[in-house]
């Protein structure tokens, strides 16, 4: 298995080694502690992904994960290769990762398993990858020899997404109306889902894992009851038509009394899953929508074309001085603005306090959401600290 180099940007100090340029920091710090589960020990502003053998330069970013303890982080893109790399040493002045190879056109979804032992990835070229951490390396996978390839399989269209479901199952689809679950106990592949959508772009799993919930290029946001394994149940299943053009994203509320989607329509969309009706709706007026990622607080990042990644909380009636101000539909929201992205932002990660992104502009950054949410401006606008340079197209537009 190949290595690569991550470099993290901080002061935007320029290096020349050979023909590539590349970003470094102004210092380095080693030996950091590992960070509690679900937190990041030490995360750089921003991280740029080095280009591969004989490429010149970093591939756009379409997939992110960060692993269950917060320590790691997976990212793809347009490459084709898959980067292992830790999130508390990534200060060192060039520290490796693992390079995964194996798809052959850019990669749309990686995602690790609750217990962080398995990574699945799954590309456009119609192959899903599943990926086993190596228990004598359990405590490094950035290791380039942590991870070995479990089982792998290719279908004849793109895949775009996929989750796992606990440790027990795993569901990914694509270009086609089948949702394919592989189960991991006996790695036996099936269909147990089939969308009325030729175009399946986004699945959430609730956390009960009692819904599995996906969207895709007709709009419908639909949801189907399944086991524990993943299998679907043929009652308590429905469907909604949220959105006017293609879903992108699907993400259930902590308690799994909301399901909340953005699509290519500009509009995110709060679906009450007890009623099954629409319970919030709006129109960001930004470009089209293309990643939601649950924060605390029932707080949720919505990102996409525009470049600007939008941290929002749906008003309910506590929070105005009128509670019969507020209509189930109407568009109410409070948040703020996070400015610095200078590409399309086509994927969004949590992970404690921090929030990631990755960009086409080829770079992943990290925000620590406490302090953006208490350094906006009078506007809402928060700038991350390496990109003032940057400026969001309708930064002057109050969030609505």
């Amino acid at each position: 298995m190949p290595s690569a180099w991550v470099f993290p940007v901080y002061r935007l100090m320029i290096l020349f080694v050979g023909p590539l340029l590349m970003w470094g920091s102004g210092g380095g710090a080693l030996g950091q502690e590992a960070p509690e589960k679900g937190g990041v020990a030490v995360a750089p502003p921003v991280i740029r992904l080095a280009p591969v053998a004989g490429a010149t330069e970093s591939p756009v970013v379409t997939a992110l994960a960060i692993d269950p303890s917060g320590a790691y982080a997976a990212a793809a893109g347009d490459d084709h290769m898959i980067r292992i790399f830790s999130l508390s040493d990534i200060l060192a002045p060039f520290p490796q990762s693992a390079l995964l190879d194996g798809h052959r056109d850019w990669v749309q979804g990686i995602e690790f398993s609750a217990d962080g032992k398995l990574l699945a990835t799954c590309a456009k070229d119609g192959k899903l990858q599943v990926w086993k951490r190596q228990e004598s390396q359990r405590d490094d996978p950035g290791a380039i020899t942590a991870w070995s390839r479990l089982w792998s399989i290719e279908v004849p269209h793109a895949l775009f997404c996929l989750k796992f479901i606990g440790d027990q199952s795993l569901v990914v689809a694509g270009f086609d109306p089948s949702i394919y679950r592989l189960d991991l106990g006996t790695l036996q592949w099936s269909i147990d889902h089939r969308s009325e959508s030729a175009d399946v772009r986004a699945l959430a799993v609730s956390a009960g894992r009692n819904y599995l919930a996906y969207g895709g290029r007709d709009g419908v946001v639909r949801v189907q009851a399944i086991t524990s394994r993943g299998e679907s149940l043929r009652e308590g299943g429905f469907a909604i038509a949220a959105h006017n053009h293609r879903v992108r994203g699907l993400c259930f509320s902590q308690d799994d009394s909301t399901l909340m989607s953005v699509g290519e329509d500009r509009r995110l969309v709060g679906i009450d899953c007890t009623t099954r009706t629409v319970q919030y709706q709006s129109d960001l007026g930004a470009g089209r929508l293309m990643a939601i990622e649950r924060l605390a607080d029932d707080r949720y990042a919505v990102s996409g074309s525009d470049n600007t990644i939008r941290i929002v909380r749906p008003l309910d009636g506590s929070q105005l001085e009128d509670p019969s101000e507020v209509s189930l539909v109407e568009s109410r929201w409070i948040g703020i603005k996070l400015i610095g992205h200078d590409g399309t932002i086509a994927v969004l990660r949590a992970s404690g306090d921090h929030l990631f992104s990755g960009s086409f502009d080829t770079t992943i950054r990290s925000w620590e959401i406490a302090k953006a949410l208490s350094g906006a401006d009078s506007q809402g606008r928060f700038v991350h600290p390496v990109s003032a340079q940057y400026e969001d197209s309708s930064a002057r537009e109050k969030i609505r």
